[in-house]
């Protein structure tokens, strides 16, 4: 969830110009599609570590 709202944040950033080119007009779509993937795997590395740091922790 929160990398889905990293993808929302960094595409209202392109939307309006303020990190790189704007987007083009009905290309926020194609764009988000673009990014899926890497999104994806961002999620995916995140997920194992959360795991891994709740592993190491000691029980009490």
């Amino acid at each position: 969830m929160l990398v889905g709202g990293g993808l929302v944040v960094r595409l209202w950033g392109r939307f309006d110009g303020r990190w790189g080119a704007p987007l083009a007009q009905g290309r926020l779509g194609q764009e988000m599609a673009d990014g899926l993937p890497g999104i994806v795997r961002v999620a995916a590395v995140a997920s194992a570590l959360f795991l891994v740091w709740r592993m190491r922790r000691v029980p009490r």
